[in-house]
């Protein structure tokens, strides 16, 4: 198949394109490289600032059409796959859906039906923007932020890019629960990809200090939770410098993030997710244990597996310290759980199983 993706997040577009290169397929990938992650692009494009950015980002976008055509399928990493606001995403998706075959979604990130289903806290006991009926910090530091991604522009452009669609792909089971009940049998359920042959396994090894990893996104502290998890770390660092040591990255390239991570036992991941996200399953790919989302709709929709090795967070959970506390002071579950996490990523997130959900997907409603 020839595939054109449009768009990343975390890699991983890249991830799969990779792989479906190495099986004779052809793929590009469309994107700004996730900024300072420097991750791979085939066509780099990206925007900058101001009101000369955006012209110089429209224009090369034009430039950019002729040679986005004659593709089987197109894969978007999210419903803002371009830097534009609706209506101009609407103009350059029908133009390029006219020239190509398929066209999917990729659910990542926020759209306008997850951020609703999270708004109406009906369906989900907390996200990054509510705990229960509760306004989360994120919220209320950016009160503009729920009306933006459920304005009636997002609500007209998502209502018509859902219904238009081939299909679609969820990457994480919050996406697929916020989406199925509007995408149908065009929806699959196919968890993140991880390149594991570029993730080499280690068993854990606790000789001195527990040594605590929090990767942080500028500008993303609150909504991931990343700045109280961090501060909780510090704090059990003050009270046993001998015990543990806590080391903090902030945008960094994906190639760096990983070297520095490669030395760590727990990552801390995040705190409002129900599944744990490419971050923490890179963690748990090299034998570390990530402290991430880990709800039991998680575990259902892999299959509920005996083994549930992540350090689950969420803001329900009152005693993260606590358990954070009793690992640094008695690391040996970690070793087990180091182990259990590689596992758990080989069974559900080799990219290889990932990538041949999406060939089946693209495959079964495009008809190549």
């Amino acid at each position: 198949m020839k595939i054109l993706f449009i768009g990343d997040y975390s890699n991983l577009h890249a991830c799969l394109a990779a792989e479906l290169r190495r099986r004779g397929h052809q793929a590009t990938v469309v994107s700004d490289r996730c900024g300072y992650m420097d991750t791979h692009s085939d066509i780099f494009i990206e925007r900058k600032p101001g009101k000369a950015g955006g012209i110089k980002y429209l224009l090369n976008l034009f430039s950019l059409l002729p040679r986005l055509r004659g593709y089987d399928a197109v894969q978007l990493i999210n419903s803002n796959f371009l830097s534009l606001k609706p209506g101009k995403i609407k103009y350059f998706y029908d133009r390029i859906k006219s020239e190509n075959g398929g066209m999917f979604l990729t659910l990542a990130g926020d759209d306008y039906y997850f951020v609703k289903a999270c708004s109406d806290a009906k369906l989900f006991r907390f996200s990054e923007f509510k705990t229960g009926t509760r306004l989360n910090d994120y919220c209320r530091e950016k009160p503009e932020i729920l009306p933006g991604w459920t304005s009636e522009a997002n609500r007209k452009w998502s209502e018509y890019l859902y219904q238009d669609l081939d299909g679609a792909m969820s990457v994480l089971p919050e996406y697929d629960m916020a989406a199925k009940d509007v995408l149908g049998e065009r929806l699959a359920f196919t968890n993140l990809p991880v390149d594991l042959s570029t993730l080499p396994y280690s068993p854990l090894e606790i000789d001195g200090k527990v040594r605590v990893f929090i990767g942080m996104r500028g500008g993303m502290e609150t909504q991931k939770g990343t700045r109280l998890l961090l501060d909780m770390a510090k704090r059990l660092e003050r009270e046993m410098p001998q015990k543990v040591e806590v080391e903090c990255v902030r945008d960094v390239s994906l190639k760096e993030y990983l070297g520095r991570m490669r030395r760590s036992h727990i990552v801390l991941d995040q705190l409002y997710s129900y599944s744990p996200a490419t971050n923490a399953l890179q963690a748990m790919a090299m034998g570390k244990v990530a402290g991430s989302g880990a709800q039991p709709e998680y575990y259902e929709y892999i299959g509920n597996p005996p083994c549930r090795p992540v350090f689950s967070l969420s803001p329900l959970d009152t005693d993260i310290e606590e358990r954070l506390r009793n690992y640094i002071l008695d690391p040996s579950p970690l070793i087990d759980m180091g182990r259990d996490g590689r596992a758990l990523v080989e069974s559900n997130n080799d990219v290889t199983i990932v990538a041949d959900r999406f060939l089946k997907h693209w495959e079964t409603l495009t008809g190549r």
